[in-house]
């Protein structure tokens, strides 16, 4: 349970960050390209400036396609849902396995049937391409899991 709110709470970072990204790089295309115009427009004399301007935008604007944010962005948002189902589900769960309700091998379905289903979404999602390691945002995201479970269970 614990290493699943851990990647719950990781991809969530990391959604928020390919956000920021995709936010960034759209506003710098909108900016750039109606400001150049603009002051090309205004400024004459600059009209090198306000056509390299142009021609940068543009170039970034046609390899945007090819960059990972756009893709990421519709998978994490996805996935990121679906896992805190699955982990919402596996929490449900685990009031039975902490009572003793179930028993050895029960628990052990369990425990694989919910490995299985976040295999599955893993691969339904992001495929054979994993995000890329970040560090930082996995300690916090673990950081924010041991809160969550101080918060609801007592050890």
């Amino acid at each position: 349970m614990d290493q699943l709110k851990v990647h719950v709470y990781y991809l969530e970072r990391y959604l928020e960050k390919t956000v920021s990204i995709d936010r960034n790089i759209n506003m710098f295309l909108a900016l750039t390209s109606n400001a150049s115009i603009a002051g090309w427009v205004i400024w004459q004399e600059y009209s090198f400036f306000w056509g390299t301007a142009i021609a940068i935008s543009q170039a970034i604007n046609a390899i945007k396609t090819f960059l990972p944010y756009s893709k990421r962005l519709k998978s994490l948002q996805g996935l990121t849902n679906d896992l805190e189902s699955l982990f919402l589900s596996m929490e449900s769960k685990w009031f039975d396995v902490s009572e003793g309700a179930l028993t050895e091998e029960q628990i052990h379905k369990l425990h694989m049937g919910y490995k299985e289903k976040r295999r599955q979404l893993i691969q339904k999602y992001l495929g054979t391409t994993p995000l890329p390691e970040n560090k930082k945002m996995m300690d916090k995201a673990k950081k924010s899991a041991q809160c969550y479970f101080q918060n609801f269970y007592v050890f």
